[in-house]
This record gives C-alpha cells, structure tokens and sequence, in this order.
C-alpha cells in the first residue's frame, strides 16, 4: 500500500511539473468557427433590397447540413437560394435573394457545422428603407433548435461506444499477436476481437445515422429520413463515418483471411506494425472530425491526436484483454509470457499518451486558468487526473510484474518457481489492480467522448449558442428597467445589473446597461455583451452591439430593430476577469 501511495505522489508531482510550463506559454485555441462578419450587418439599414446574404467565420465550415433561412416582416420565409461558398471561400456562405425586398426588418437564421464538427448557429436582422414599426405575426418556432436530451444522449452514447470498440478491437488484435498467450488463451481473446469489431461497427453506424438529428436539432425519428442521412453523408463527420465503415469492412476481411492462414506473417513486429497501420488508420476517422481539425497547427494536431487514440486503444483494450482473460485463465505458462511483454506495451503506450496529450493541452487550453474557466478545461483535467490514477495504478501493475516474472532462471529453485508461478492470492491481487485499471479506463472512455462534443471555448461562445430562454418572470412594461443578480465567480465577481430598452432618440431602440456591486456602486468589468431572443420570432439569439457609455459599468447600444415588439428576453453575459464570466437572461418589454 506504501508502495502504490509514494507512487501515486510521484505520478502527480510529475504530472504537475510537466503540465504547468507547458501551459503557461500559449493562449487559449479557439476550435470552433465564430462569424467575423455578415453582409449585410447586423441592426444595418440599406436604401436597396440585397442581392444576397453572406457569413464569413473565422475558419472554413461544411455546407452538408447548412441552413440559412431569411425571414420577412410578417413572419413569412423568404425563398433564397442554396448555401454555398463563393468563390471557392471554404470560410464563407452566401445565399442568393432572387427577389426585391420590401421595406421592414427582416431576420436571418443560420447554421452551419465548423471543421471539428460541432453545429453552430446565430441570427441577425437588418432592415431595407425603414425598419418595421408594426408587430408581424410570428412564424413557427422550428429554425435551427438545439437537439433534445434524448438525441445528445444517444449521439454521446454511439460516441462512447464507438471509442471502448476501437480500444477492444485493437486492444485484443495487439495482444493476439505481440503477446501470444497460448492456444486457450488466444481463442478467448479472439472472441474479445470479434465482439471490439461488431461494436465499433455498430457504434459507427449510429453516430451517422443520429448526426443529422443532434445537428439540426430534430427529434430522433428523424435519424431515418433518407434525405437527412444523405446530408450527413455529405459533412466531414458523415465522410469520416463512411471511411471508417469501408476500413472496418476490410480489417475484417484481413481478420478472416489471417484466422485461416496464421502462419503467412510468422515474424512478431511484423505483426505488430500491421495492427498499429490498421489501427492509426481508424484513428485517424476520429482526429478527421475532431479539434483537431481546427485551429492552429493542424497538420501536427491531426498526427499527434490519431498518435492519441492509438496509443489508447492498446493499452486499454490490452487490459482487458489481461484482465478478464490471462488473470482468470490459470494458465502459469501464458502469463509467463504474456504479462510481461503486455506491462512493456503498456509503458511505450502511456509515453505516448503523456507526451500528445500534454501537446493537445497547450494546443486547446493554454493558460493554467483556462483548465478552471472553461468547460473544456474543467473536464480535461478530471480527465488527466483519472489518467494519474490509471498511471499509479499501471506502476503498481509492473512491480508486481518484475517482482514474480523478471528474475533469472539459474537454479533448480528458480525453475520450480518459474514452473509454479505466484501464488493464487497473488495472482487475484494482481488481478484486481488490472481490473480497476480496466474500470478507470472505461470512465477516461467516457470523459473522452465528453470531450469530443465539448466546446474548447464554450465560457465564450455561450451567449451566441445558447437557445431562446423562457423567462422566469413577466417582462416589464415597455420603457422600464429591469435588475437582477449575477455571480461570476472569483475575487469580486458578484454584482447586480439593470437594463432598459427605450425608444432612440432617431429611431429605433436603445439599450442601456448598468453593472453595479453588491453595494449598488457602479461597477467596472472587462467586457458585457448583449443578445437578444424570442422563443418564436428569432429562434438563434441577436447579438446586440454595446458601446461603453463613459461611466464605469455603463454600456450603451443605439438605434437598433427589432421584428417584433412586445416581450424579450435578454442575454447578458458579464466578464468580471480574463476567465470569469456570468451569463444573466432577463425578459425585457421593447416597445
């Protein structure tokens, strides 16, 4: 117990010495698309009807399940024509207007996918000649809603499993041909291979079909429409899911065909550099529509990510493989030889997983504070603490290896020993690290597909992708002020705010924003931004441009429209620091 406790110490020291510089000199990577602008602006008037409208993001997106809907004063769709990228812009949309537009204030709903998959969404609205001073009817709420629970569970569900099938899959395929455990043993673990295939296979399958849901915010019966699963087909994530379907077909063909004749590869490293090609292969499916597809530096980003997964998936299949196969086997020569050669692949395994894992940390987090200020980073770091845990546990794991298996066979003790092998309570103890290992490593299974849907800068990107809230209380009259309480967090991050919406002095509305302290003193803070949403006239929440309005803690925006009038709700996110922020949603009446 000592033993594992002083192993444990030195595996956080390390781990602590190892990630905080690494930290300390990059900036927070910013993985998703965010709009750098649109044509036309938002809150912008023009004297003449648009002949198109078009986003332009900060990094290419996919067109697969675009949409950009265009929405009149009276509620009406707009026919516009296709998505598309102009001029060969990968980082911009645009949509044709075929027709004049009237005078009044229209609203564009968009979403797209960025380059690691992740469905983004917004809105705008811009005026021709004057904008609207009526109430038009409001259009169905159906544009571009976030996906229910019971899609994102089961899209995180297929995420998961298709993981803990490729760690199964070439868990077991490494250790049938680099270990070779004996003839009872091998049989098992081809069982073990077989049921890896079928899951990532199945898996695979689902995360395709269940895509186009979770993307476009449909409900699940709509994994089967055929028009959808075709659009899925067309995105990045659906040509990776393709990809690693034709893969897996012919991994197991190759599977068949070696069951037949074993013997056609008689060389070990041979082997084993056939199953780690086949391995990085599919991989390389998932870092293909991953973070790693964004951001800066992504050729490298795409090696070290497929470098990643693999590394992974033989080291956690392996244990497995050890665990619920050679301990329980009995089989003193199979462990013999196995174990040993297994703790060898686990060691190169772990320095892989170190060294691209604390890479992929400086790429996506940066600062040691984005660890704690950033969803990301919060569940990054449960993830590198179970993965501590997993490497004390591994260190225990390979002394008990060297202590029963790594002494020399000189005496005629020593072959009695050999013969016989530790004991049986030592065998069950050893049995019982590798299993936690096992249970460990199914959880950093878990924390991994979390981190796949998670955005690296969701603290900042929450206000534009958030939907429509309910407001919790009536919205005030038209013209009058609205408070409530936020809670940032750190030093001196709680406050009160108040805003009020007013008719602008030439036309159009006003909006004021007062942050105080606690005491009711005006406040200064970093940053406040502003969106404003309707749960059925403007599904994708308006940002609303605040200007600093000479005194701390004020904040102004003039002369902006709106479709409708009535009631509103509110978004403010409030930045007391470099990472703490607060997001406040108060309904508001616009007159």
């Amino acid at each position: 117990m000592r033993g594992a406790i002083n192993t444990l110490l030195r595996a956080c020291v390390a781990f602590a010495l190892a990630v905080l510089p690494v930290l300390g000199g990059q900036g927070v990577a910013e993985a998703h698309a965010s709009v750098v602008s649109t044509s036309p602006t938002g809150w912008d008037v023009l004297a003449a009807s648009p002949a198109e409208v078009s986003l332009t993001f900060s990094e290419p997106v996919d067109l697969g399940l675009a949409a950009i809907r265009l929405l009149g004063p009276g509620g009406d769709t707009i026919t516009t024509g296709a998505p598309a990228h102009p001029a060969g812009r990968p980082e911009a949309v645009v949509v044709a207007v075929p027709r004049a537009l009237s005078d009044g204030t229209y609203t564009v709903d968009w979403q797209v996918t960025s380059a690691d998959t992740h469905p983004i969404r917004g809105g705008f609205v811009f005026s021709v000649g004057q904008p609207s001073t009526s109430s038009p009817a409001a259009p169905p709420a159906d544009a571009h809603a976030e996906p229910d629970r019971v899609v994102g569970l089961a899209y995180g569900t297929a995420k998961w499993s298709s993981f803990a099938g490729l760690a199964l899959l070439a868990g077991a395929a490494f250790f049938a041909v680099w270990c070779q455990a004996g003839t009872a043993v091998g049989r098992r673990v081809r069982g073990l291979l077989a049921g890896g295939w079928w899951a990532l296979l199945g898996a695979t399958v689902l995360v395709l079909l269940l895509y186009g849901p979770y993307a476009t915010g449909r409900p699940l019966t709509a994994a089967l429409d055929p028009s959808l699963v075709a659009a899925t087909a067309s995105t990045r994530l659906g040509l990776a899911m393709l990809a690693r379907l034709l893969v897996l077909v012919l991994v197991g063909v190759a599977l068949r065909w070696f069951a037949r004749h074993p013997h056609v590869i008689a060389d070990r490293r041979r082997r084993g550099i056939a199953v780690l090609a086949a391995t990085g292969v599919l991989a390389a499916t998932w870092s293909a529509s991953s973070h790693s597809a964004g951001g800066d530096l992504v050729g490298l980003a795409l090696v070290a990510d497929t470098a990643h997964l693999t590394a992974m998936a033989v080291w956690l299949g392996g244990l497995v493989v050890v665990a619920a196969v050679v301990v329980r086997s009995d089989d003193v020569p199979a462990m013999r030889v196995a174990v040993p050669r297994f703790s060898r692949v686990a060691l190169v395994s772990v320095l892989v997983l170190v060294g691209t894992g604390l890479f992929q940390s400086w790429r996506l987090v940066g600062t040691p504070s984005a660890l704690v200020g950033t969803s990301y980073g919060r569940v990054l770091l449960v993830k590198a603490v179970l993965v501590v845990v997993l490497l004390a546990l591994g260190a225990a794991a390979r002394r008990w290896v060297r202590r029963h298996y790594g002494f020399a066979v000189v005496t005629v003790s020593d072959k009695r020993r050999a013969a016989r092998g530790p004991g049986d309570g030592q065998v069950r103890r050893f049995g019982a690290v590798v299993a936690a290992e096992a249970v460990i490593a199914t959880v950093v299974l878990g924390f991994t597909a979390v981190l796949v849907n998670t955005e690296t800068v969701a603290v900042q990107q929450a206000a534009a992708t958030r939907p429509a809230p309910t407001p919790t209380r009536p919205a005030p009259a038209p013209g009058e002020p609205v408070t409530a309480d936020f809670d940032a967090g750190g030093a001196a991050g709680r406050g009160k705010v108040a805003a009020l919406v007013a008719p602008g002095a030439s036309g159009g509305h006003e909006l004021h924003v007062a942050v105080l302290d606690e005491r009711g003193q005006p406040k200064a803070v970093a940053e406040v931004r502003a969106a404003l949403s309707h749960s059925e006239r403007s599904p994708a929440p308006l940002p609303v441009p605040l200007r600093y309005g000479g005194v701390p803690g004020h904040y102004v925006s003039n002369a902006f429209s709106v479709p409708v009038s009535g009631a509103w709700s509110l978004s403010l996110a409030i930045r007391t620091s470099d990472v703490d922020e607060a997001i406040v949603d108060v309904p508001v009446g616009i007159p």
